[in-house]
């Protein structure tokens, strides 16, 4: 970021990851959350979350002239002596329309966080003074954001609990062993009402949430429809069901049709414990789903 006192602008869509990873990696003195009256909550999140001082900045998600005018004011009112640097990632279009647009008539740099797969990379752009946009330089950050930053940015508050069964307790051990995969069991987002879900794990910037039953049925996948959903956990959750006998062919379905991923281990109800093999294909699932695809940002309010 530019010398001296320096802020952060950031438009807070569904998506918080998009705003945290930047900050965490530019450090600003200020950062200015711009969202809309659906982000508030999580806009409050992620102002517990950055180590800078924050400045809320409500507008409408797709008017685009008041976007304009709203966050030229309340800068000019609020930073008028800050250098600024805008992340254009977040948000909706007209909101990220409306930033580039300011960022155009100040001549202050902005910037865009690509995501790949477990990758994340930043490009710094600049303006010429010929008004021209100019690619200053693009790097790949390190940061990550863990399992706690994940739920605080989505839920705020939330409790765990170990393992509840045998079943559960030997899962546990075998996502334990992966490398790089953060566990949490028995996690329960607080001010959702009876919502509990037994693992939440992480592999680089990739989260997932996982049901564990010896016998699922439709309501393990009816509880992790509800705790997975977009407006509790964010749209790219990765979905899993883990059963200990094998699924009928209509729950089958219903699980692919809400984009869950299934993972049979019927060694468990065959004898008690969890093959090397079940145990490879629980491994395997789990890496390639949360290793191996880009999260994409999506237009959201």
């Amino acid at each position: 970021m530019p010398e001296g006192t320096c802020a952060l602008v950031l438009l807070v869509g569904e998506q918080p990851a998009p705003n945290l990873l930047p900050a965490k990696h530019l450090r600003p003195d200020k950062a200015v959350l711009v969202h809309t009256e659906g982000t508030r909550q999580i806009a409050e999140n992620l102002e517990r979350l950055l180590t800078c001082n924050c400045l809320l900045c409500e507008v409408h998600p797709y008017d685009l002239t008041q976007v304009i005018e709203r966050l030229r004011v309340f800068l000019g009112e609020n930073l008028p002596h800050h250098a600024l640097t805008f992340n254009l990632t977040g948000g909706t279009k007209p909101m990220a329309l409306a930033a580039f647009l300011l960022a155009s008539q100040r001549g202050a740099p902005f910037v865009y966080l690509q995501t790949e797969g477990n990758r994340n990379r930043l490009y710094y752009y600049r303006f010429s003074e010929s008004g021209e946009v100019q690619l200053e330089k693009q790097e790949q950050l390190d940061e990550v954001i863990t399992l706690d930053q994940y739920l605080r940015m989505y839920v705020g508050h939330y409790t765990t609990e170990p393992p509840r069964d045998e079943f559960e307790q030997q899962i546990h051990h075998i996502l334990q062993g992966i490398p790089g995969l953060e566990v949490l069991t028995s996690v329960r987002p607080q001010g959702l009402a009876a919502s509990e879900v037994d693992f939440v794990v992480r592999l680089g910037n990739r989260v997932g949430v996982i049901e564990a039953k010896t016998r699922a049925a439709k309501s393990g996948i009816d509880q992790i429809q509800s705790v997975a959903e977009q407006r509790h956990l964010g749209t790219y959750v990765v979905k899993f069901l883990i059963s200990g006998r094998p699924v009928d062919g209509n729950n089958q379905n219903l699980a692919e049709a809400y984009k869950i991923t299934l993972i049979e281990l019927a060694s468990y109800s065959q004898a008690g414990s969890i093959s090397d093999e079940d145990r490879q294909k629980l491994i395997k699932n789990i890496t390639d789903k949360l290793g191996g695809r880009p999260m994409p940002f999506p237009d959201s309010p």
